[in-house]
């Protein structure tokens, strides 16, 4: 895999993932920490000019500093369950119905890692996997992520329901309420469905309720990424002021 800028290359120095690193002289007096860190973990690294990294990336913006390494760690669908039942009422996981785009999948991650989520399903068919791209819309924040990819989605969130997960899938309808007006005071299980696609069926059914997001704008809907990073944070604002009414 392809880590392109610093802060991608920074990550996966971290989680040991970077075995190659190319930093045009532009960028050298930028990174110096970066190329320090690097060499001291046996990474290998190349002064290269920008027309070489720019050939390298294909293209891709990669502000003068490239890396190069294994593939994306993805954690086991086991470890996730475990962790759900071992935080209780305070897990947090997000379930990925179907999100096809990498840059939308990057735009999750890094909202996903921000909140520190317990876990990301992601199934294995009809779903972008972690790639460059995806690393890259994350600002290198992939990595700090538990994403694992599931071949049933719906079996998955059985499990997590076995494991005491209560299931909401986003969608608009008359049988879905305001989620401003849920505590999200157990464990939780957030499901986001593809924007126009929206949830399949199958997904739907096994939701144990459905929430949508109020639009008093008259805009229809938000951006699948933009519409995770509202409902996680909101789920990190309820539990934050348990005690402070569940109405905005």
């Amino acid at each position: 895999m392809r880590f392109l800028g610093p802060h991608a290359c920074e990550e996966a120095l971290v989680r040991g993932e970077l075995h190659s690193l190319w930093v045009a002289p532009a960028a050298f007096g930028r990174v110096a920490k970066l190329i320090s860190d690097a060499r001291a973990a046996g990474v290998m690294v190349h002064r290269d000019p920008m027309e070489s990294l720019d050939r390298r990336s294909q293209g891709q913006r990669h502000q003068g500093v490239l890396g190069e390494g294994g593939a994306f760690a993805y954690t086991s669908f086991e470890e996730v369950a475990a962790k759900v039942q071992a935080k209780g009422d305070g897990a947090l996981v997000l379930a990925l119905d179907g999100i096809t785009d990498p840059n939308n999948l990057g735009a999750i991650l890094r909202s996903a890692a921000a909140v520190a989520v317990d876990g990301v399903l992601l199934p294995e068919r009809r779903s972008a996997a972690v790639n460059e791209t995806v690393v890259r819309a994350s600002a290198g924040t992939a990595g700090q992520v538990p994403v694992c990819r599931v071949v049933n989605l719906g079996r998955a969130l059985d499990e997590l329901k076995t494991a005491g997960a209560w299931i909401y899938g986003l969608a608009a309808g008359e049988d879905s309420r305001d989620y401003l007006t849920e505590a999200f005071d157990r464990a939780t299980v957030l499901v986001m469905g593809a924007e126009g696609e929206g949830l399949h069926l199958k997904i739907r059914e096994r939701c144990d309720g459905l929430l949508h997001i109020p639009m008093p704008g008259g805009i229809e809907s938000l951006n699948v990424s933009a519409a995770a990073a509202v409902t996680l944070f909101r789920v990190v604002a309820r539990r934050s002021h348990p005690s402070s009414e569940v109405s905005p």
